[in-house]
């Protein structure tokens, strides 16, 4: 009984790495567009 609760709380709490993993892939992309805007806009 105990092995599933703890099965259960490594699955959440691999979830929540994915999660914070795509949030923070998601904001890095977000970054790098904008930098690559400002870098065009300068260099044009």
């Amino acid at each position: 009984m105990s092995s599933l609760i703890a099965q259960a709380i490594l699955g959440i709490i691999f979830r929540i790495l994915v999660l914070i993993l795509c949030v923070l892939g998601i904001y890095a992309l977000v970054l790098l567009i904008k930098a690559l805007k400002i870098y065009i806009k300068k260099n044009s």
